[in-house]
């Protein structure tokens, strides 16, 4: 895909890097920069498909595992990056074997991306697979698409308050994007991109953990203005990307400052 008919293309940044990175300009930026701060000890990605986000996430990490569906991603890859352990399954039987052999590690896991399965119940399923790791170093999930309706309400769905190790919730951390018009096999009114954040801390957390979405009233109006998703209400075939008042509420409360988040 070259710059004529992707918006996210040239970024003037990333030139040196072989692989496809179906990410925005502004979510390369982001995690790229928080990969060069965070300084990963072990980092696991769920959901590798061309390897666009590994070879950012390898570059910046001392060990790294890959989890993917499917065994291409092994195949292909496995020779550009020595410090990738590629494991190949289902994430809903895989993450959790992986968290667990993890969790007897003496090294710390301090990164994770979920990009696997988009849908809502998928989404929810990794998360709450890797809430179950007690993190022995600050530890930071970042998910990807949660301007995606199905990807936005897997991660709301999602018990955080179940593990008392986390300590901030953000589902706009970074915005997503609207094609309105399409391009290339993306739909017209397609939502996309975005990033979710969560921080975990060794230490429990004092007081109620609050799911921020600091950009829903920006979510709520491209929804709207969206005949992918108007037309899917209308048919009642994709009731689950519905904005809930639970969403609503969620968003009015106070959120951490990002000062607190990184400890600066």
């Amino acid at each position: 895909m070259n710059s004529m008919n992707n918006p996210d293309l040239p970024d003037y940044v990333f030139g040196d890097l072989q692989l496809e990175w179906l990410m925005t300009r502004w979510e390369k930026y982001a995690l790229n920069s928080l990969l060069e701060w965070i300084k990963p000890t072990i980092s696991l990605e769920i959901g590798t498909y061309r390897g666009g986000s590994l070879q950012v996430i390898s570059r910046h990490s001392n060990r790294v595992i890959s989890v993917d569906l499917l065994d291409e991603p092994k195949q292909k890859l496995s020779r550009m990056f020595s410090n990738v352990d590629f494991r190949v399954g289902d994430s809903t039987s895989l993450v959790p074997r992986l968290i667990e052999e993890l969790q007897g590690q003496d090294d710390p896991l301090n990164f994770v991306l979920i990009d696997g399965d988009h849908s809502t119940e998928g989404v929810r399923r990794d998360i709450e697979s890797v809430l179950k790791y007690r993190p022995k170093a600050p530890m930071f999930i970042v998910m990807h698409d949660s301007f995606n309706p199905p990807c936005r309400e897997g991660m709301l769905q999602a018990n955080w308050a179940s593990s008392p190790y986390v300590h901030y919730v953000e589902l706009d951390f970074v915005p997503g994007v609207y094609f309105r018009e399409g391009f290339g096999t993306v739909r017209p009114g397609s939502m996309y991109g975005g990033f979710g954040l969560a921080k975990f801390e060794p230490n429990p957390r004092s007081g109620e953990l609050v799911v921020g979405q600091g950009h829903l009233g920006l979510y709520e109006a491209t929804y709207r203005d969206s005949p992918l998703y108007q037309t899917a209400d209308e048919s009642g075939k994709r009731s689950n990307e519905r904005i809930t008042w639970g969403q609503i509420k969620r968003c009015l409360r106070p959120r951490t400052r990002l000062r607190k988040l990184f400890g600066r």
